[in-house]
C-alpha cells in the first residue's frame, strides 16, 4: 500500500493533534470535497459531544488538507477515528488547490441515522482556529455548527 493520501476536514486540521496522531503525516496540499457539506453529529468521547462529518449536499463543498501518511499512521488514525464503528473509512475524489482531481482516503459518519447537532465549544474552537490559520471559509463552519460568525 505504501503512502496514503488522506483528506482531513475536522479536528485533524490542527497541526499539533495531527503530529501526535500520525508522526509521518506530511501536508501535501489544500483541497475541497465537492458536493458534500460539513456537519456535526455523533458523539466524540474525547470532546464530549458532536464531532465533524460530511454529508452529501449538491453544490456544496468542504475545505480541508491533504496529508500523505504511511500505513502505520493510517492504522493509528483508524483507531483515533473509531473506524469502523464511529466513522467509516472511505475513498472519495477531491479537487486539490492546483485543480487536480485526487483519490483520497477520508472518514465520515454513516449517513443512515445521522443526526446533526451543535459541537461542544472546545471542539468548535479547534476547528475555528484551524480555519483561521488556513484561510478557510468561516461561514460554512459556523453554518454547520448552527452559530453566527
Amino acid at each position: 500500500m505504501g503512502q496514503v493520501l488522506y483528506f482531513a476536514y475536522g479536528s485533524n486540521l490542527d497541526d499539533d493533534q495531527m503530529r501526535s496522531r500520525c508522526p509521518s503525516a506530511r501536508v501535501v496540499a489544500r483541497a475541497v470535497l465537492p458536493n458534500y457539506a460539513l456537519a456535526f453529529g455523533g458523539f466524540g468521547h474525547r470532546w464530549g459531544g458532536a464531532v465533524a462529518s460530511v454529508v452529501r449536499a449538491r453544490g456544496a463543498r468542504v475545505e480541508g488538507l491533504l496529508y500523505e501518511l504511511d500505513e502505520g499512521d493510517l492504522r493509528a488514525l483508524d483507531r483515533f477515528e473509531g473506524h469502523p464503528f464511529s466513522y467509516e473509512r472511505v475513498q472519495r475524489l477531491v479537487l486539490d488547490e492546483h485543480g487536480r482531481r485526487r483519490r483520497v482516503t477520508t472518514y465520515l459518519q454513516p449517513e443512515d441515522g445521522f443526526e446533526a447537532w451543535a459541537p461542544p465549544q472546545g471542539y468548535f474552537g479547534v476547528l475555528w482556529r484551524a480555519y483561521g490559520r488556513l484561510g478557510f471559509d468561516f461561514e460554512s463552519l459556523a453554518r454547520a455548527a448552527g452559530v453566527t460568525p
